[in-house]
C-alpha cells in the first residue's frame, strides 16, 4: 500500500474556483422561466392564526401563486418527531415561523404580495426559558402532541421522559468524596453564520416529480422531507447539493426545502428563494442553548469520585435535530476525565423560540464548557494547579468511558503536555509588562509585550 500522501498538503479541488469567484452557488443559479420566492412571517411568538386570506395578494399583477398550509398535500413533517408544520396551520409557534410563500416575477413583486396578505392573530401566552416550561400552567406549545412525543412541553425521545447514563454509584461515591461542588452553567444559543444564507430552487419535471438544488448539507435526510410534504415516492424527488458558502451543521436541519417544493408545484414552474440575513435569522435553528447543573465529588488529592448532571435543553418550537444533539451531550457531558461513577439526565423542552439545531460539535462542546468550568472551581477549592488536576484525572488508553467503551489511542494527554511546554505552563509573570505611572511612552506608543 502507497502511504506517500499521508503528511503531505493537498490543494482543496475547488479552492481556485471559490477563491476567484468562479463557483456558482444556489443564489447564482437561474433557469429559464424561473420565479422568486418570498415568504410571510410570523410577527408572533405564539398565537392563534384567525384569518389568513391572500386574494389581494394573489390579484397583484406578476404574482403566480401563493402557498398556504392547505397547498401543502402532507403540511406534516419533522425530521425525527412529526411535529413540524411545512407552513403555518392554525397556530404560529415562534417569531419567523412560515405562514404563506409568494412566487412572483421578481423579488420586489414577491415582497409587495407579501405586504398584501392579510392576516390576523389572536395572540396566545408564550414561554421562552425551558425551566419555566417545565413548570405546572406553563403555556403548552403543541397541545396535538400530549402522550404521542411529548408531556406539557417535555419532548419524549422514544417515549422516555429523560435521557439517562448511569455507571457506578453515585450516592455511594459522594458519601466517600472530601469535596462536594455544585453549580448551574448555561450555554446561550448562537447562530450560524455562513456567508451564503439559506437558498433552494424547485423545479417541477411534470406532475409527480420535481429536481430540488440547494445548499444542503444532508440532502438524504432533505429527500424523504420533500416527498412527504408533496406525498409523492421517494423516487420521485431528486435533491442536488449545490455547492455550500459555509454551513456549520445548521443546514443539515430541514428549513425551506418542503415549502419551495410545494410552490413550484402548485404554480408548476421553478421557483427560487433565497434567504435574506434578515429572514435567516427569524427562521432557521439556533445551537441549542442548555442549563447544565453539575454536582461533582472529589478527594482531596484532586481524584475525581463521582458526577452528577442534569442537562435542560431548549429545543424551540420545533425538536429537529434536538433529540441527537443532546444523546450526545448524554453521552460524553463529563468530559475526558476517568470518573468511576456517574449519572447523567437530560430533558429535552420545547418553548416558543426558533428551532435549535446543530452547530459545531454537535452537542459536545455544551457539556465541555460546563465540566472544564467545573474543573477550574474544583482546582481554586482544593488549591490545586488546574492543569495538574486534568492530568490527575484524564482517561487514557485502557480505561473505559461512562458508557462503559474501552478506549483507545487517547490523545488528551499528549495534547495536554504539548499546550504545558508551547504555553510555558505555569506562566511566572504578567504577559504584559505594566508601564510605570509616569510614563515617558510617546502618544500613541503600544507597550511591549513579551
Amino acid at each position: 500500500m502507497n502511504y506517500a500522501e499521508i503528511g503531505t498538503r493537498r490543494p482543496r479541488v475547488d479552492a481556485r474556483e471559490q477563491v476567484t469567484g468562479r463557483i456558482e452557488y444556489t443564489g447564482d443559479l437561474y433557469i429559464p422561466g424561473m420565479l422568486y420566492a418570498k415568504a410571510l412571517l410570523s410577527t408572533e411568538d405564539h398565537a392563534r392564526i384567525v384569518e389568513l386570506d391572500t386574494s389581494v395578494a394573489e390579484q397583484l399583477p406578476g404574482v403566480r401563486g401563493i402557498a398556504t398550509a392547505k397547498d401543502a398535500p402532507d403540511n406534516i413533517n419533522g425530521l425525527i418527531i412529526p411535529d413540524q408544520p411545512v407552513f403555518a396551520d392554525g397556530k404560529v409557534r415562534y417569531r419567523g415561523e412560515i405562514v404563506a410563500l409568494v412566487a412572483a416575477d421578481t423579488e420586489e413583486i414577491a415582497l409587495r404580495a407579501v405586504e398584501l396578505i392579510k392576516v390576523r392573530y389572536e395572540r396566545l401566552p408564550a414561554v421562552f426559558d425551558p425551566r419555566e416550561a417545565l413548570e405546572p400552567g406553563a403555556p403548552v406549545v403543541h397541545e396535538e402532541g400530549q402522550g404521542k412525543w411529548c408531556k406539557g412541553n417535555q419532548i419524549l425521545p422514544h417515549g422516555h421522559e429523560t435521557m439517562r447514563l448511569v455507571h457506578g454509584d453515585v450516592d455511594k461515591a459522594f458519601a466517600e468524596a472530601d469535596l462536594i461542588v455544585e453549580h448551574t452553567i448555561g450555554t446561550s444559543p448562537q447562530r450560524c453564520l455562513p456567508i451564503e444564507p439559506h437558498a433552494c430552487i424547485a423545479k417541477p419535471e411534470g406532475p409527480d416529480r420535481v429536481t430540488i438544488i440547494g445548499n444542503t448539507q444532508m440532502p438524504f435526510w432533505h429527500q424523504p422531507a420533500i416527498a412527504k410534504a408533496l406525498k409523492l415516492p421517494l423516487n420521485r424527488v431528486r435533491v442536488v447539493s449545490a455547492p455550500i458558502g459555509g454551513g456549520f451543521g445548521q443546514k443539515n436541519n430541514i428549513t425551506i426545502e418542503p415549502n419551495v417544493a410545494v410552490l413550484a408545484m402548485k404554480v408548476g414552474r421553478p421557483v427560487r428563494w433565497v434567504l435574506t440575513t434578515t429572514e435567516d435569522f427569524q427562521y432557521t435553528s439556533t445551537k441549542i442553548p442548555i442549563y447544565h447543573t453539575y454536582k461533582m465529588g472529589v478527594r482531596s488529592d484532586g481524584t475525581l469520585l463521582a458526577v452528577h448532571r442534569k442537562h435542560i435543553a431548549n429545543a424551540g418550537a420545533y425538536a429537529s435535530t434536538a433529540i441527537l444533539t443532546t444523546g450526545k451531550c448524554t453521552m460524553v457531558g463529563s468530559g475526558p476525565y476517568r470518573i468511576p461513577n456517574h449519572l447523567a439526565e437530560t430533558w429535552i423542552v420545547y418553548t416558543n423560540k426558533a428551532q435549535s439545531g446543530a452547530f459545531r460539535g454537535f452537542g459536545m462542546s455544551q457539556p465541555t464548557f460546563a465540566v472544564e468550568i467545573m474543573m477550574d472551581i474544583i482546582a481554586e477549592k482544593l488549591g490545586m494547579d488546574p492543569l495538574q488536576l486534568r492530568m490527575k484525572n484524564i482517561l487514557r488508553d485502557g480505561d473505559r468511558a461512562s458508557t462503559g467503551q474501552m478506549l483507545r489511542s487517547v490523545g488528551i494527554g499528549a495534547c495536554l503536555e504539548k499546550v504545558r511546554d508551547m504555553s510555558g505552563w505555569p506562566i511566572p509573570e504578567p504577559l504584559i509588562e505594566r508601564q510605570p505611572a509616569e510614563s515617558s511612552m510617546k502618544a500613541g506608543e503600544i507597550p511591549s509585550v513579551r
